[in-house]
């Protein structure tokens, strides 16, 4: 915002540029900035047009990361607090006094249950470790190309040569090709704009809004399906851990105290 307000008081690109915080920004966010800057400067395009419609993404984006961070938060408490209980309960065994480390490690059943509940909950850990990271939250924007071809279409570029442009940006910036389904999209509006008469810039633009809404819809919908795919892990391992190293050990050091 505060670049676009430069651009308009009739400051400079490049001076403008300069003011940048890239500190404020993450490197994802960045890469974007970089992105819409590239192809708006290059195609010719109303930079401070490309600006605050990039300004209505990361609004989004921020509102949208922080609601699923929210929602990542909750499986990721439940997973590590189901872990931690039975290292709590032979920590609260030692101090009441029941010795139940001491016990079972000088008995050949308590050793085995030892044995039994710490590669259980190795395997608890790492499967639950391994489904939170695949279902973390990560930044993208599946948008951005299409709104960057309405960028070039505003410069007054045909279609093909707006998309070439932003697919060629693209791959610089994010060292990826644009997606197969993107270019389908592209083409179809593009198929729906000439048949119609609507206004492709337009139509692009709010396609590419459906796409950053799917995503964040998916994204929810992994989150939601985490916190059920995680209790086959702790209730098939982490539970068993807590019966073999906390109520095994505390039986086995009740009746040693007996």
């Amino acid at each position: 915002m505060e670049i676009t307000a430069l651009l308009r008081s009739g400051t400079s690109a490049k001076a403008a540029k300069q003011q940048l915080q890239i500190v404020d920004l993450s490197e994802f966010q960045f890469k974007q900035f970089q992105f819409i800057w590239e192809v708006a400067t290059e195609s010719g395009g109303h930079l401070a047009l490309a600006l605050d419609r990039l300004t209505e993404v990361f609004r989004a984006q921020q509102r949208q990361f922080a609601e699923l961070g929210i929602a990542f938060a909750s499986p990721k408490a439940t997973a590590n607090l189901i872990l931690l209980l039975p290292v709590v309960a032979l920590i609260f065994s030692e101090l009441l006094g029941l010795s139940a480390l001491g016990a079972s490690f000088g008995t050949a059943l308590g050793a085995i249950s030892m044995g039994l509940g710490l590669i259980l909950l190795i395997f608890a850990r790492i499967s639950s470790l391994r489904m939170l990271e695949k279902a973390k939250p990560r930044e993208a924007d599946p948008g951005a190309f299409l709104d960057a071809v309405a960028i070039g279409l505003s410069a007054g570029l045909s279609p093909k040569a707006a998309a070439t442009l932003a697919r060629t940006k693209s791959k610089q910036q994010f060292s990826e090709d644009v997606s197969a389904d993107q270019l389908t999209i592209f083409w179809d509006a593009v198929k729906v704009s000439e048949q119609s008469g609507i206004a492709l810039n337009g139509l692009l633009m709010a396609r590419a809004d459906t796409l950053r809404h799917r995503l964040w819809s998916n994204h929810r919908s992994s989150l939601a399906k985490l916190s059920v795919s995680l209790l086959i892990p702790l209730g098939l391992a982490a539970l068993p851990a807590f019966v073999f190293l906390a109520v095994v050990p505390v039986g086995i050091g009740l009746f040693s105290a007996i």
